[in-house]
């Protein structure tokens, strides 16, 4: 099984398919490749997913070629994959197809975008999850599913086995269907596990190693809760294994780990005899080398497209460099990971990059080309570079991108953030990096935005500015300059007073809580309604008030 996520993320088991019908009404039957062994059939509703369809066919016809290439292995049992078009149609799959009561359905359809019957050869797809969004999703999703089937082929059934390893068995089947989804033109395998990287690196929480290796049904239920960030974990054990154990034969070492695992008596003996190091002391050799990885400075790989000037690259590069040196310097610390950064002409250019390394559909990316300098998404930043057109927007737009990563990756992605101090720390950093490059002196930018607020007249109060929503409608009511200057001015009115190191405290303290506002009354004692009286007095009178 697998839980849903926003990258790659669903799954199941298989096995071989029971004899007799099964009844689920209102599906129809699809294409099924025309191996004379190992068949897939696709069953799809009655008014399914298109686009979604379409891939999971795509991944269908190119899974058992892929596999024999890289693995020289087969698939001999005939496999079944439902593609459903709701959460509702993925229940009744899982009580019709695969005779769970309804409260299991229920279960299992909230905690999971797939799932498969280990003694059926039956897989079931929500296409609405979360894991279904993209082509890459799709194809890699359905190349995961089926690589459950091979390895319940190969190890006669006991890949689930409480004594089988669960990370090796969920991170393989991840690692096989990213290898799909790279062989039929989509995300490389590399960018998959920047992802994955990122993911991480990014979480409040994960679970430890020892928790992946052997777990019952109900364990695994409970390693699905998406703070734990288990099957991110799992592919991240998996890579490094393959990258270290096995490079160049990847997914031929996997093959010979699931057969030894269905003649070893655990999962840790066919572990040793497929990659040569005792299951104890490769977890002691990761754990070391991800708690390295983690404290590593971020490398940023910049992708210039047609149209941008080299020497422009060379010197975002360059700010890029600058913008962590003064991150360390303020707070301590950097912005860590593996970052592409692809360097879009002009707002036509970005739309077109949005859809080609996010794979989203042309509507979505004009969308966002047309209202965004820069996009962020999981270890690939997009950027218009055709409004960077002077040194100064180039320096104050790297600075600022960066802090609001490094925000982000500090904090925790909490689910709600205090919008004007996110937006405000990103811009003073950005105003940092001027000044730090001789382009006046912090003193005089908040006199500037001082001087700017005075003359406003009428001025948003903080607390409604704490969601994004709220800032957006004071964008709206007080135009998007006044909100920014009124949000850096604050931030800097923070780090006036309590220092550059009260920022960092702030986005460490939303990691442990998991709340923006509970860590700032925590960093600062106060709330924002009170801050706001500090900001009212350093402007001389009482302006902060809304329609």
């Amino acid at each position: 099984m697998r839980k849903t996520s926003r990258c790659l993320l669903l799954i199941s088991l298989a096995a071989a398919l029971l004899a007799g019908g099964l009844a689920v009404h209102g599906f129809w039957q699809g294409s099924m490749n025309s191996r004379e062994e190992g068949s897939i059939e696709i069953i799809g509703e009655a008014e399914p997913d298109p686009a979604a369809v379409k891939d999971v066919r795509q991944a269908v016809d190119a899974f058992p070629s892929v596999l024999e290439s890289t693995t020289g292995i087969r698939l001999h049992h005939p496999v079944k994959v439902y593609v459903t078009g709701s959460e509702q149609s993925y229940q009744n799959v899982l009580k019709d197809a695969f005779r769970l009561s309804a409260e299991e359905a229920g279960e299992i359809a909230a905690l999971s975008g797939g799932w498969t019957g280990g003694r059926r050869g039956l897989t079931a797809i929500n296409a609405r999850a979360g894991v279904m969004s993209t082509p890459a999703d799709r194809i890699s999703t359905t190349g995961h599913e089926l690589f459950h089937q091979v390895q319940y082929e190969l190890s006669r059934g006991r890949d689930t086995d409480e004594k089988a390893l669960f990370w090796l068995e969920e991170g393989s089947a991840d690692y096989f269907g990213a290898v799909l989804a790279s062989h039929l033109g989509q995300r490389p395998v590399d960018k998959w596990m920047m992802d994955v990287k990122a993911e991480l690196l990014g979480a409040a929480e994960t679970a430890s190693p020892d928790q992946l290796q052997h777990n019952n049904l109900e364990q695994r239920k409970a390693l699905m809760k998406k703070n734990l960030h288990s099957y991110a974990m799992s592919d991240l054990m998996s890579w490094y294994l393959l990258s270290t154990r096995a490079e160049g034969t990847e997914c031929r070492k996997l093959g010979e780990y699931f057969e030894r695992l269905g003649q070893a008596e655990r999962g840790e003996q066919a572990f040793q005899e497929t990659f040569g190091i005792a299951l104890d002391d490769f977890l002691r050799e990761f754990r070391v080398w991800w708690q390295q990885e983690q404290k590593k400075e971020a490398v940023f790989h910049f992708v210039s497209r047609k149209g941008v000037r080299e020497e422009l690259a060379d010197e975002l590069a360059r700010q890029a460099q600058l913008a962590q040196q003064s991150f360390q310097s303020h707070f301590g610390g950097t912005l860590h990971g593996e970052y592409q950064i692809v360097l879009a002409s002009d707002q036509q250019d970005l739309s077109r990059a949005v859809q080609e390394f996010c794979g989203m559909n042309p509507e979505k990316a004009g969308t966002l080309a047309a209202s965004s300098l820069w996009i962020e998404n999981g270890s690939t930043v997009l950027i218009n570079v055709g409004q960077l057109d002077t040194r100064r927007q180039q320096i104050f737009s790297m600075g600022t991108m960066l802090m609001r990563i490094m925000q982000s990756q500090r904090s925790g992605h909490p689910a709600e953030d205090m919008e004007w101090l996110v937006r405000g720390a990103g811009y003073v950093m950005g105003t940092v990096r001027l000044s730090e490059s001789g382009y006046g002196a912090l003193t005089q930018y908040r006199q500037a935005w001082l001087s700017v607020l005075r003359q406003s007249g009428r001025l948003p109060p903080l607390s409604h500015m704490e969601t994004a929503d709220g800032y957006q409608s004071a964008a709206e009511e007080f135009s998007e300059d006044t909100v920014s200057v009124l949000a850096e001015y604050a931030v800097l009115r923070l780090v006036d007073r309590y220092g550059w190191q009260s920022l960092a405290d702030w986005q460490d303290k939303t990691r442990l809580t998991g709340d923006s506002r509970r860590a700032f009354r925590q960093v600062y004692g106060q709330d924002c309604r009170s801050f706001e009286k500090s900001i009212e007095s350093s402007l001389g009178q009482s302006l902060l008030y809304t329609k």
